[in-house]
């Protein structure tokens, strides 16, 4: 388990993550193209974190901006109605720092382009995702830092 002490940095990537220093909720935002189950963090204890996050494959439209940090207890503290995150360890022989931010909802594991079947009637699941998505960039705006 990954002690709440711990602080985690999220890779920014602009133009999606990141517009003029402001953090976007497209920043924790699960893929749906590979049915991602939690949003990758680095655990800035190892001394490989920042290089972890610079070897972070670019593209034309996803140039690495930097990262923003995020304490684990504040994460696992958010208050949101029938929702939990947690931090844990996904650690890879080559990203020794890697680390994942994983959502439940209801009890059920939020995955990147699924349909959660327990979203309470009269709520919309886009609405509740954008909700969730706020409660870390709130937190991770505090630390944004350009690389």
């Amino acid at each position: 388990m990954i002690d709440g002490k711990e602080d985690v940095a999220r890779a920014l990537f602009s133009p999606r993550m990141i517009v003029d220093g402001v953090l976007q909720p497209e920043t924790f935002k699960l893929r749906s193209s590979i049915s991602e189950d939690y949003l990758s963090v680095m655990r800035m204890i190892f001394a490989s974190w920042m290089d972890d996050i610079k070897n972070i494959p670019q593209r034309k439209n996803r140039i690495l901006y930097g990262y923003a940090t995020l304490n684990v207890k504040e994460i696992r503290d958010i208050n949101l109605k029938n929702v939990t995150y947690d931090v844990k360890d996904c650690s890879l022989n080559s990203t020794p720092s890697h680390a994942g931010i994983f959502i439940i909802v209801n009890g059920e594991k939020l995955v990147g382009g699924q349909t959660l079947k327990s979203v309470q009637d009269g709520v919309s699941q886009d609405f509740l995702l954008l909700a969730i998505q706020r409660e870390l960039v709130e937190i991770a705006q505090k630390t944004v830092c350009k690389l």
